[in-house]
């Protein structure tokens, strides 16, 4: 990679990135940048294997099309567990903070105003990418160590009883600088310090003499001598034979200057060495266990390990010893708790390492490092998480600032802490919610005045308050923009948004660690999304009491008068549109209309009103400032004007006197109260066309009773005495006449009962139940003049009617059918349903795929010119029908939401078939 810094920058708008990238490249002339458009183009960056090569950090904005900067994130850890990447996001994004480290983010950076913050960006780009270079380096160093220990070529010679050097092996030349040819045939003394020559001629003397050995022959530690006179640790293992009758010595040699210095490292490692036996007994501690844990290192030798592992903990460390030792898990990684020599305990990381079997080791080698600091960080940001899930679900602005006050005092131990709400009249930051432990440092609840001095407390929370960024304070009594003193000493402001501060502060000072400063980051940023959604959920709760309300309005204007109250702006005006007055009259006004605006009763089409085109338009219109708009009320005072269309009902205008007043929010709710005004308005409409179709109906009813009473009491009443006039005449005379009236009058008398029957029962059923049609059919034949007739009845049905108006509809088809078929017609009767029947003349008829049933016979049947006229009232083609009989199968049909139809029978009759009915049990 050398010097240079290759940048991935991946954000969706190219105005901010080009501009990044300028800056970038101008604080650091090492950093070179690459732009990409969203992160799908990103990931096909890396996926170039030469570009992938020399990328040494990817800065990523969150919010952009298609996946986010989390998941972007996500995509590159599964390429590059440890390529830097830092999320660059935009205000309001930062809540996606505690995703980003749990995800792995190399660190994340706001966006701000002002050119400062690419200096910043720039020294975090650089700082990620240099400790990936070191590293890397370091991984490499360690992994050329490592070859030149697994690979490396032991020195060999070959010695006779006179110490002459009888062979060497290529790798004397690297270890003694000698070539092989140059020592053979010369004395061993050429590559020992003369100070060692004596003592080694007497050894082999005294061997060769005696068989005893002076020395460990396995591993005997001797310096020896380069050509250029240095020396050199060796570590030698002897060995004898026999060549030619002649004694031979071989000796191993290596070079033992790398495990001297790497000895010297364990020693001086920040980390704790350890070698442990296969039983799990330390057989040796670096010197860096007294300062991480307090132990004398000789005074842990012999001891078992995994007594000082914390017991919840020692079962699973055991387990990942075990399986190490057997070979399961070659080189295993674990954390757990270790104790210190005080009695507590501390959070380690381990990384094993067997070399029981290697001759220079023979143990279980371990690497231990102390990781307090990151898994207390990490404690602390899965709190965070509790209780920002926590945050979610409050329901007021009290539980949601006294639970983000709670979680800064648990979390990062900020007893002072408090929440600060901007008043109703915007000068002061007022106490919603405080630390347990406020009032014992302050006399009174803290609250700050907008125009307080320079210098004091209340001056640095609104200059806190009206920046851009949170301000950070280790030490105040030693910060020069506060003269006032303050029982706080570390102090973090955040601004919440619009809502007010977010004070989080400490007695001692340098309490917050960078960790803390996030978290509390993290946390201001939830809570102003928790008070957002609270405000949003109490105005839509106000805004659903509101619409219940107006549900219940008796009238349009109360309806209006509702709208203004719910609203509560000062100027509010509801106009209704009123064909008589030709356009939008005013119906109900706030009391600010009156003092604001002139009085104007109607808005005309042709008046250049700006409500009239809204209302027209049928779309909301939002104006900032109406002395640029045009508007019939410039001058006036109203500034901000909001028109809202209650579909074709009129419109609701709102305004203020103050320019740029309205926000997306504000809009969005007013458009949710002004369909809820629609509905109302629609509903009201249809009431009093309901109650006006009521008082219709009544009227006809009223009527219906008159003429049901005019004929069972004023027509019936004269019949009787004209049929006993008849009867007291055939007493007296018999005559052909006689017989005529007598036959008018019953038909008189069949004419009034069918009348009753149409004026009194109408198209109404009573409950229905379960009927069944053979059993209703058999009671109708038993009650009807049948004459000579046959019934036959097919299949049958069981279906839900209201029995006595379904008998109704029977008698009279049966009655049709002998009136018109003659006195032996077939009458038939059978279920509907998906049947096909055939004639016997092979003709298929078929009927509805609908439930129902038929009523047919085989008399002369109905012409198809008259088949839409058999269900008037009056039409009859018998000369002792009513001609009502059918009109009343229709109505009882009809009352039971049943369709009626006449067809030709299967043997010439009329058949009538009813469907659209309900199946019964």
């Amino acid at each position: 990679m050398g010097d240079r810094i290759r940048v991935l920058h991946v954000d969706d708008d190219p105005d901010l990135a080009d501009i990044t990238a300028l800056f970038l490249e101008r604080e650091d002339p090492r950093i070179t940048v690459e732009t990409v458009s969203n992160a799908t183009e990103g990931l096909e960056r890396l996926d170039d294997l030469d570009l992938d090569a020399n990328v040494d950090c990817i800065v990523s904005d969150h919010d952009m099309p298609g996946p986010n900067g989390i998941e972007f994130l996500e995509a590159v850890r599964e390429r590059d567990p440890d390529l830097p990447f830092i999320l660059y996001t935009g205000k309001g994004s930062e809540s996606v903070a505690s995703e980003a480290i749990s995800a792995g983010v190399t660190d994340y950076l706001q966006k701000g105003g002002g050119t400062e913050q690419y200096e910043i960006l720039a020294n975090r780009i650089v700082d990620a990418a240099e400790k990936r270079r070191i590293e890397r380096e370091a991984d490499r160093t360690q992994a050329h160590l490592r070859a030149i220990t697994d690979h490396s070529m032991d020195a060999i010679l070959t010695i006779d009883g006179d110490s002459r050097i009888r062979f060497a092996n290529p790798a004397v030349e690297r270890l003694f600088g000698y070539a092989p040819a140059e020592v053979e045939g010369e004395p061993l003394a050429t590559l020992m310090p003369e100070r060692k020559r004596e003592a080694h001629r007497e050894a082999v003397e005294r061997y060769c003499a005696t068989e005893k050995r002076s020395i460990d022959w396995s591993a005997a530690e001797f310096p020896g001598k380069h050509w250029d006179g240095r020396e050199i640790p060796l570590s030698i293992s002897f060995g004898e034979f026999e060549e030619d009758g002649e004694r031979r010595f071989v000796g191993i040699i290596r070079d033992v200057t790398e495990r001297e210095r790497h000895r010297a490292f364990v020693e001086r490692s920040s980390d704790i060495v350890t070698a442990l036996d296969a039983n799990g007994t330390f057989q040796y501690a670096s010197p860096s266990v007294e300062r991480i844990l307090g132990h004398d290192p000789a005074d842990l030798v012999g001891e078992y390990a995994f007594e000082y592992v914390h017991p919840e903990d020692r079962e699973r460390v055991v387990e990942v010893f075990a399986q190490s030792v057997t070979g399961d898990e070659p080189n295993p990684t674990v954390e757990y708790r270790l104790a210190d020599a005080d009695g507590g305990y501390l959070w380690v990381e381990s990384v094993g390492s067997n070399r029981l079997d290697d001759h220079g080791v023979s143990g279980f080698v371990i690497n231990t490092r102390d990781i307090s600091e990151r898994k207390q960080r990490e404690e602390k940001l899965s709190r965070l998480r509790e209780w920002t899930r926590d945050l979610n679900y409050t329901r007021t602005v009290a539980e949601t600032t006294q639970l983000a006050v709670d979680a800064a005092d648990e979390i990062v131990g900020a007893g002072l802490s408090g929440i600060h709400l901007v008043n109703e009249a915007g000068d002061a930051l007022e106490p919603a919610a405080l630390a347990e432990s406020v009032p014992s440092f302050f006399d009174e609840q803290p609250s700050y005045d907008r125009d307080s001095p320079p210098g004091s407390r209340a001056a640095l929370a609104w200059d806190a308050y009206s920046g851009d960024e949170p301000l950070s304070v280790g030490d105040l009594s030693a910060y020069d923009r506060l003269d006032e003193e303050t029982p706080a000493q570390s102090i973090v402001l955040h601004p919440i948004g619009d809502h007010g501060l977010f004070v989080i502060s400490s007695s001692e000072p340098h309490a917050f660690t960078e960790t803390d400063v996030l978290i509390a980051e993290i946390l201001a940023n939830h809570l102003e999304a928790a008070l957002d959604r609270v405000a949003r959920e109490t105005s839509l709760e106000r805004l659903h009491d509101a619409t219940r309300s107006l549900i219940q309005a008796d009238s349009p204007k109360e309806i209006a008068e509702r709208v203004v109250e719910v609203l509560g702006f000062s100027v509010v005006t509801v106009r209704l549109s009123d064909e008589d007055a030709g356009g939008l009259v005013p119906v109900a006004v706030s009391e600010g209309v009156k003092e604001v605006l002139p009085v104007r009763k109607v808005f005309t089409p042709d008046g250049g009103s700006l409500n009239w085109e809204a209302f027209e338009a049928g779309e909301p219109r939002m104006y900032d400032d109406i002395e640029t708009a045009g508007a019939l009320d410039t001058g006036t005072g109203l500034r901000s004007l909001m028109i809202l269309p209650v579909g074709e009902h009129g419109t609701i205008s709102v305004g203020e006197t103050e320019p740029g007043v309205f926000d997306g929010t504000d809009e969005h709710l007013a458009q949710i109260l002004a369909t809820a005004a629609e509905t109302a308005l629609n509903a009201a409409a249809r009431t009093s066309r309901l109650h006006d179709r009521s008082a219709e109906l009544e009227r006809q009813n009223d009527r219906l009773a008159e003429f049901a009473s005019v004929v069972s009491h004023d027509l019936r009443n004269p019949l009787n005495v004209a049929q006993g006039r008849v009867q007291l005449a055939r007493d007296e005379c018999d005559s052909e006449n006689l017989d005529a009236a007598a036959r008018a009058h019953e038909r008189m008398d069949t004419l009034i009962a069918d009348l009753l029957t149409l004026a009194r029962e109408g198209e109404r059923v009573s409950e229905t139940e379960s009927v069944r049609l053979s059993v209703v059919v058999e009671s109708c034949w038993e009650t009807v003049e049948t004459a000579n007739a046959t019934l036959a009845v097919e299949e049958d049905l069981w279906l839900r009617a209201d029995e006595s108006r379904f008998r109704q509809l029977v008698e009279n088809l049966v009655r049709n059918a002998v009136e018109h078929g003659g006195d032996d017609v077939l009458i038939t009767v059978g279920a509907l349903g998906g049947n096909r029947n055939g004639s016997e003349n092979g003709s298929v008829t078929e009927t509805s795929d609908e439930v129902g049933f038929f009523v047919e016979d085989d008399g002369p049947g109905i012409p198809e010119a008259n088949r839409d006229e058999v269900f008037d009232a009056g039409y009859s083609t018998s000369r002792e029908g009513t001609g009502f009989g059918l009109r009343i199968v229709e109505q009882v049909a009809t009352a039971h939401g049943w369709s009626v139809r006449v067809t030709e029978g299967r043997d010439g009759g009329a058949r009538f078939e009813v469907t659209g009915v309900e199946p019964a049990e």
